[in-house]
């Protein structure tokens, strides 16, 4: 025996949720691609702003000026004066950037500031050294180069880029770190843009998944219904309303097969009353023989037993007492009829001399 299933789906509930999802998930890759994509070009385009930048103000800085400058000692020189006014006039002109400094590599690996843009007091003399050394950093000392994405520490989040500065010969280079909280902002609305979109995507898809399956369901119910009518023999009704799709087909064809077995009917109920008819006319005819023949044999009855018959003028007594001729007797109960003639031996008892005349 055959099991049926415990969970039963209905056909629109299907439809919603296969629509739902398929939707869901078109948009939702859609929408995932494009925020990546915003994401990759936003990041490429500060990544290329910061990283030229570093390289055009590398081009303007000479190493060669700034090997006196070891320690906070040499403040006062001419070179590490006029190289910090140039970084801060410049940093001074782009309110994006936070730091910008100067730092050279010693032969054992260390990297210490040379000059820092910073204008407070925790400005970074010449010769401190810098702990927080990230690979970037050390690849900066040989070719332009910026950090693959953005960090965040006490200061806010920042985006860095290095480039090597001008007969610096691997051992100097030059660092822009850019304020990157706008970057983050702008990160942060895009990804709230997106998933404001995902979820207009997903609601619009609710309402298009339930109309849909809302009407294919109702005109499937319309024509189960139908089908339901002509089982009962409720052939006259029809299915109303137009889809302009191939339901309109299938309602049509319903309908078309219901007219057909309405004509059906029809004829079969016409057939049936001329068969009753045709039946009614042979019981009449059998019943009209029937009496017919009775009578005829209630006839041959009365033929067939002991007729009082005159032994002069041989009428017959019926049972009423009337005395009748012969051949008005038979006639009556028989139904034959007589023709007068003379047989021989009358005719010569009769018509002796003319008969031999002749």
């Amino acid at each position: 025996m055959k099991r049926k299933p415990r969970i039963r789906f209905r056909y629109s509930t299907k439809l919603f949720l296969s629509h739902l999802v398929a939707v869901f998930l078109v948009s939702g890759s859609v929408g995932t691609f494009f925020y990546v994509r915003a994401m990759d070009n936003l990041m490429r385009s500060l990544q290329s702003r910061l990283q030229n930048s570093a390289a055009l103000l590398s081009e303007t800085i000479d190493a060669q000026t700034l090997d006196g400058i070891q320690s906070a000692a040499d403040v006062d020189q001419p070179a590490y004066r006029e190289t910090l006014e140039k970084v801060r006039r410049v940093r001074r002109t782009n309110p994006d950037i936070a730091f910008l400094y100067v730092m050279r590599r010693a032969a054992d690996g260390t990297v210490t500031f040379v000059v820092d843009s910073d204008e407070t007091e925790g400005q970074a003399l010449p010769g401190t050294a810098y702990e927080d050394v990230v690979p970037e950093m050390l690849e900066g000392f040989h070719q332009p180069v910026v950090d693959d994405g953005l960090y965040e520490d006490e200061w806010g989040v920042f985006l860095s880029g290095y480039a090597p500065l001008r007969h610096g010969e691997g051992r100097y280079l030059v660092g822009i770190d850019m304020r990157a909280n706008e970057v983050r902002n702008n990160l942060r609305e895009l990804r709230l843009t997106g998933l404001a979109s995902l979820f207009a995507s997903v609601l619009l898809a609710l309402l298009f998944a339930l109309y849909l399956s809302r009407g294919l369901a109702g005109r499937i119910a319309r024509i189960a219904a139908h089908c339901r009518d002509l089982a009962l023999g409720r052939l006259n009704v029809r299915i109303e309303g137009r889809t302009f799709d191939e339901f309109d087909d299938l309602a049509e064809s319903f309908n078309t097969m219901g007219e057909a077995l309405g004509g059906t009917r029809a004829d079969l109920e016409k057939a049936i009353a001329e068969l009753k008819a045709t039946q009614q006319g042979l019981e009449e005819r059998v019943e009209e023989r029937t009496r017919q023949l009775r009578e005829t044999v209630e006839k041959m009855d009365v033929l067939r037993g002991l007729l009082p018959i005159c032994c002069s003028c041989k009428k017959i007594r019926d049972d009423q007492g009337y005395w009748k001729q012969v051949e008005l007797f038979v006639a009556e109960h028989t139904g034959a009829r007589f023709t007068h003639g003379i047989c021989p031996e009358c005719q010569l008892k009769l018509y002796g001399e003319i008969a031999e005349g002749d």
